[in-house]
């Protein structure tokens, strides 16, 4: 048996929901802390935008994902993936000004 792991946050049949949304989650909290430390002027908003593009790549996996999930777990994900898609898009707004 030929078992390849592979270590990337890339669609594999071994990722789901469950373990990839705390990872998201985590990210954005990383951006609402960077958000004021950019306010402050302790780190510049380039980092910011980093945080903010992973994050939003890690919600278009777990997009992808949902098929993997019953009908009513799937809209519970789309739910909080929605949220953290608002919030990562406010705090972008809100590091430009």
């Amino acid at each position: 048996i030929d078992i390849n792991f592979n270590n990337t946050a890339d669609t594999n049949e071994m990722t789901s929901v469950v373990e990839l949304f705390p990872k998201s989650r985590k990210l954005a909290y990383d951006l609402r802390q960077q958000l004021s430390q950019v306010q402050n002027n302790i780190i510049s908003a380039s980092v910011l935008n980093i945080t903010a593009d992973e994050l939003k790549r890690q919600l278009d996996i777990l997009e992808q994902l949902l098929h993997r999930e019953t009908p009513a777990q799937r809209e519970m994900w789309r739910r909080k993936i929605l949220e953290l898609r608002e919030e990562a898009l406010s705090v972008q707004r809100q590091s430009d000004y």
